[in-house]
């Protein structure tokens, strides 16, 4: 650690949920943990986001009495960003051999750095660069950038890129017991050729949660088109492409997202202003 940057040279599951909150970046109006773009909530990683306010009470009969608890509520998950090569299964961290890691939590600049290497089981290695922030000065965008480069393979990578509200608060084990489904799905849309679009609402404290989500694809710092197909599942929106992926020729993703509430005041509707700030979003 240096004075304004925590950083971590290996990846460690069983610190993994501690650091996902030491690297959590806010603005005052929400906030994402750490968690690895391509991480699902299990017994390592628990990916969060939190609105400030956005709190939501449930009731919970254990043992013939009701517990009431009220949760700042794990709103859906904007980061949703993974991949594959052709013939391999969605990237995890746990099912390849990790090469080289760092992570790094730039508290100068507010932003959260991710690289490492890695050899899959077909021998393949590939390099991982990202970078998000949560804006400081656009209190509802948030923006995450990885690069992956194919270090001795050429071929089709999948990606995908998602929302993802099927979330729920897991992330405290003595209260697992209790209620912890906050959200109710609303509806979900596709935001013009490259973006998608979650809306949401607790279900007891009826606040209405609206993400959109925009991904672009560059190659040596030129825009590319990729083909979109539209995965729309309850709770969950998607697009997949493949792109045709050269020896040592980075492919950057980038993913801008914005986050509103029904309690944002100087808007329409949160689901139609999420729509429009992510579509002129720069």
């Amino acid at each position: 650690m240096t004075a304004w940057s925590l950083v971590y040279e290996h990846f460690n599951p069983d610190r993994e949920r501690l650091r996902e909150a030491l690297c959590t970046l806010g603005n005052g109006y929400f906030a994402t943990r750490g968690a690895a773009p391509e991480a699902e909530a299990d017994a390592t990683h628990y990916p969060g986001t939190y609105l400030a306010g956005g709190y939501n009470r449930l009731r919970t009969d254990i043992a013939g009495r009701v517990v009431e608890n009220e949760d700042l509520v794990n709103l859906p998950n904007w980061l949703c960003l993974t991949f594959h090569p052709e013939g391999g299964n969605w990237f995890s961290i746990r099912a390849v051999d990790i090469l080289s890691y760092r992570q790094e939590l730039n508290l100068k600049q507010g932003v959260l750095l991710r690289s490492l290497q890695f050899q899959d089981k077909e021998g393949r290695r590939t390099t991982v660069a990202s970078r998000r922030f949560v804006h400081m000065g656009y209190q509802h965008l948030a923006g995450l950038e990885t690069t992956i480069t194919a270090e001795n393979w050429s071929g089709p990578l999948y990606i995908q890129s998602a929302l993802d509200g099927r979330v729920v608060n897991a992330g405290v084990e003595r209260y697992r017991a209790l209620s912890n489904k906050h959200l109710e799905f609303l509806e979900s849309d596709v935001v013009g050729e490259e973006g998608i679009y979650l809306k949401v609402q607790t279900n007891q404290s009826r606040l209405q949660i609206a993400e959109a989500a925009r991904t672009q694809f560059f190659c040596e710092g030129k825009p590319i088109s990729a083909e979109r197909h539209l995965v729309q599942e309850p709770d969950f929106i998607a697009q997949e492409c493949a792109i045709e992926m050269k020896e040592r020729t980075p492919l950057t993703i980038e993913k801008i997202a914005t986050l509103y509430s029904s309690r944002d005041r100087g808007i329409s509707e949160c689901g139609l202003q999420a729509q429009e700030t992510i579509a002129h979003a720069g």
